[in-house]
């Protein structure tokens, strides 16, 4: 068990659900979706369908839609919360693969406007690995935490940007016509601030496992959820929990037959005394593939169910993973 536990103490989210991530696990509680033609068509001259938050200005560049809805998610996190308090923290933000280019503006100094207190660029870390990069910040997060320094982790992502559309269509993996095992590209930012306090938690990390897959969609190799179960194992490990222990479950999964097929696997060689339910929250069926953020959406609409009392019960473990093997666990517990 870890000796040096770490709380969520506060959360915000943005995505095409909500601006407030009370509001948005609502929508997807309920199975609002918001997704539509985006205008845009692939090689073969087919509608892509996409999730788009409609707040923002027609006049910000897709690769700069990440940034806006960072802005949304740590305005949300900060209101009423009192960062400006905070002594120094640390930040680690995952971001998708083509953020932070040349024309965008200095993160530290965005980060210092949107939090109200000073953000130094040298304690800002940046992870590009995907939903994996989400659970890898949070981890650093907690190590943080664990130093005697507060934390805010944020993930931050948009998939509505050329580069990302023709990747995903080069690779036939968009939900079109004639390819019904395809995601819908979206987008979404959540943010949590972590400390060593259990006052008024939300939750509590219990712990954090990570591992490689060596079946890719890209080779050969036959699928059998090494990376899922290692990481899981590990995180449980950590926390001092039995799978069967759990109540639910979290994941990335987008709508790809090859993560709901790892998701099988992964539970067939996990648990070790029988469960009747095990239920899996997917994120994904109503935001669509939110990329970096998707593993943090998952987390927060698990402190949302045990907020809001709908949650199957009071421990949840989450999975997340980049496309290029990399696969990340996190247990997390209700701090009620």
């Amino acid at each position: 068990m870890n000796e040096r536990p770490t709380f969520v103490r506060a959360a915000g989210m943005a995505c095409p659900l909500g601006l407030t991530w009370p509001a948005a696990c609502a929508a997807m509680r309920a199975g609002i979706m918001r997704k539509s033609f985006s205008g845009r068509h692939d090689d073969e001259g087919r509608e892509i369908v996409a999730s788009r938050l409609g707040a923002i200005h027609g006049h910000v560049p897709p690769g700069q839609r990440w940034l806006e809805l960072l802005t949304y998610a740590l305005a949300d996190l900060a209101r009423g919360n009192r960062l400006a308090a905070l002594e120094r923290p640390s930040v680690f933000v995952a971001l998708g693969g083509s953020a932070l280019d040349r024309s965008s503006p200095p993160l530290a100094a965005r980060l210092s406007q949107i939090l109200g207190t000073q953000i130094l660029a040298e304690d800002v870390h940046i992870f590009r690995e995907g939903a994996y990069g989400g659970y890898a910040a949070l981890e650093r997060g907690r190590a943080s935490v664990r130093d005697g320094r507060p934390s805010i982790v944020v993930a931050a992502d948009s998939l509505l940007n050329a580069r990302a559309l023709l990747a995903l269509s080069q690779k036939q993996r968009l939900l079109v016509e004639g390819n019904s095992d395809g995601v819908i590209p979206g987008e979404a930012a959540a943010a949590v601030l972590l400390t060593g306090d259990r006052r008024n938690a939300l939750a509590r990390i219990c712990g954090a496992g990570f591992a490689r897959e060596p079946s890719t969609l890209d080779n050969d190799v036959p699928l059998r959820a090494e990376g899922s179960v290692e990481a899981a194992r590990a995180a449980l490990l950590e926390a001092g929990l039995q799978a069967h222990e759990l109540d639910f479950r979290l994941s990335d999964a987008a709508g790809e037959s090859f993560y709901f097929k790892e998701q099988a696997l992964l539970v067939a060689r996990l648990l070790r005394e029988r469960k009747p339910e095990f239920p899996l929250w997917l994120p994904a069926e109503t935001l669509g593939d939110t990329g970096a953020a998707a593993g943090l959406c998952g987390l927060l609409w698990a402190m949302a169910g045990w907020a809001r009392k709908y949650a199957p019960g009071p421990r949840a473990i989450g999975f997340a993973g980049d496309e290029a093997g990399g696969r990340a666990a996190v247990v997390i517990e209700s701090a009620g």
